[in-house]
C-alpha cells in the first residue's frame, strides 16, 4: 500500500524545520524505524505528571499527613532557606523545592530528578485508579491553544492544564501513516501519561484517518512496584505485556493495586531515558523529540533531533547551544514555541512581538540565541 508523500500542514512550524522533518519523514517511510518522543511540553503543552499531583493534592487524596518521613524530612535549599513538609503551603510548594534541592546550584547537571520521582514516590499506597481518575480530572480542563491552570492553593501554587501542540499531533500523525514506530518516554508517572495517549492522543490520530494510535507498551514513564491485597509485587514493564486490563487502564482492575515507594529502574529521567530506549530497542532512534535538557542525553543519542525551543526558559536554550557545539549541528532541528500567554508553535521569530506586544526578556534572550545559531549555520 503506498501513501501520499509526507506533508505537514500545521501553521506553527518554522520553515526551515518543516521541510526538513518531511525530508525525514520520505528518507525513512515504511521502514519500520523508531522515533522517541518526550512528552511534558513536547507532544503536550504543559507537564501532566505535575497537573496530576497538583489535582490529587487540590482534592485532598495526598495530605501531608500521609507523607512517610522518609519522603518528608526537611532540608536546606539552595538559596539557604529551610524546606519541610510543615512549613509549606501545600505538597506542590514542597514539591517544587526538590526540583532543584541541592547546594550545588547551577553546577548541579540533573537538577529535577529528585522531584520528578518524588511526586511517584509521594503517591505510595494510592491505588493506581486515584492517579488515572486525577489525570482524567485534569483532561477535562483541556482547551486547546488555551493557557488556563489548575490552582491548588489560591494565591500560591498553579499549574498549566496540558493540552495537545497540533503540530506535533500531525507530526505523529505523518510517522504513523508511514510506518514508523512511535515510543514515548517521559519524566512524568507512566499511568498519566498513558491516561493521555489513550484517552487524547489517540483519538486525534484515528480522526486524522490514522487506524493505528500509540500502543501503551510504547509509553514509558517514571513508576513504582505496585502491590495487591496479597502482598505480591508487580513491575510496570511486565504488567503492561500480561495483563490487558491493566494496559487498557480497566479502573475496577486498577483498584486492585496499590503504589509502593520503590521506583523501577532505569528511571527514565536525564541518562536514564538513554537506559529506557536500550531497553526497549537495543539501538539508535532514527529521530528524537525533546524540550529539556534532561532530554538532552536522548535527543544526543538520537541519529537526529527535534528541539522543542520554549522561548520562557533561556537557560534551556543555553545548555542546548552548548550541546550542539560539542555535536553534529546538522542534525538537529529547533522549533521555538511559548508556553505562557497565547501558547503555540512560532513559525516566525520576528513576529513574537505581535503575538506577546512587548516580549519579556526571557523570550528576548531565548531569540537573541536561536538567531544566533541561525547565523553560525549560514
Amino acid at each position: 500500500m503506498t501513501h501520499p508523500l509526507p506533508r505537514l500542514s500545521a501553521p506553527g512550524w518554522l520553515p526551515a524545520v518543516r521541510e526538513r522533518l518531511e525530508a525525514l519523514l520520505r528518507n525513512g517511510s515504511g521502514q519500520g524505524l523508531p522515533v522517541m518522543f518526550d512528552f511534558d511540553n513536547t507532544i503536550v503543552c504543559g507537564d501532566i505528571g505535575e497537573a496530576t499531583l497538583a489535582m490529587l493534592v487540590r482534592d485532598g487524596v495526598l495530605e501531608p499527613g500521609r507523607v512517610p518521613e522518609l519522603l518528608g524530612r526537611s532540608f536546606v535549599t539552595s538559596e539557604g532557606r529551610l524546606c519541610s513538609i510543615q512549613s509549606s503551603t501545600d505538597l506542590t510548594e514542597y514539591y517544587e523545592a526538590l526540583l532543584a534541592p541541592t547546594a550545588h546550584g547551577r553546577s548541579d547537571p540533573t537538577p529535577l530528578a529528585t522531584g520528578y520521582t518524588w511526586a511517584v514516590e509521594v503517591m505510595q499506597g494510592l491505588r493506581l485508579s486515584d492517579v488515572v481518575r486525577a489525570t482524567q480530572k485534569v483532561l477535562a480542563l483541556s482547551q486547546p491553544g488555551r493557557e488556563q491552570f489548575l490552582t491548588v492553593t489560591p494565591g500560591h501554587s498553579a499549574y498549566p492544564v496540558p493540552f495537545f501542540y497540533p503540530e506535533v499531533v500531525e507530526l505523529i500523525t505523518e510517522l504513523r501513516r508511514h510506518r514508523f514506530e512511535i515510543w514515548i518516554v517521559s519524566a512524568s508517572n507512566v499511568w498519566s501519561v498513558r491516561c493521555l495517549v489513550s484517552l487524547g492522543l489517540n483519538p486525534l490520530l484515528r480522526e486524522a484517518g490514522v487506524d493505528q494510535g500509540i500502543p501503551p507498551g510504547q509509553v514509558v514513564g517514571v513508576s513504582t512496584l505496585m502491590t495487591d491485597d496479597a502482598g505480591r509485587l508487580y513491575k510496570d514493564a511486565v504488567m503492561i505485556r500480561e495483563r490487558e486490563a491493566y494496559a487498557a487502564l480497566d479502573l475496577d482492575f486498577l483498584d486492585t493495586l496499590r503504589l509502593t515507594s520503590w521506583l523501577q529502574y532505569p528511571v527514565p529521567t536525564y541518562s536514564g531515558k538513554v537506559g529506557v530506549i536500550w531497553d526497549v530497542l537495543g539501538r539508535r532512534p532514527y529521530l528524537a523529540a525533546g524540550d529539556s535538557p534532561g532530554d538532552h542525553a536522548m535527543l544526543s543519542f538520537s541519529e537526529n533531533r527535534l528541539w522543542i525551543a520554549r522561548l520562557e526558559k533561556p537557560d534551556y536554550q543555553q545548555a542546548t547551544l552548548r550541546l550542539i557545539d560539542r555535536a553534529d549541528s546538522k542534525h538537529w532541528l529547533i522549533q521555538p514555541v511559548l508556553c505562557r500567554k497565547t501558547p503555540s508553535f512560532i513559525s516566525d521569530l520576528s513576529r513574537v512581538p505581535q503575538v506577546l506586544g512587548e516580549p519579556p526578556v526571557k523570550v528576548r534572550e531565548s531569540i537573541a540565541l536561536i538567531d544566533s545559531l541561525a547565523n553560525q549555520r549560514s
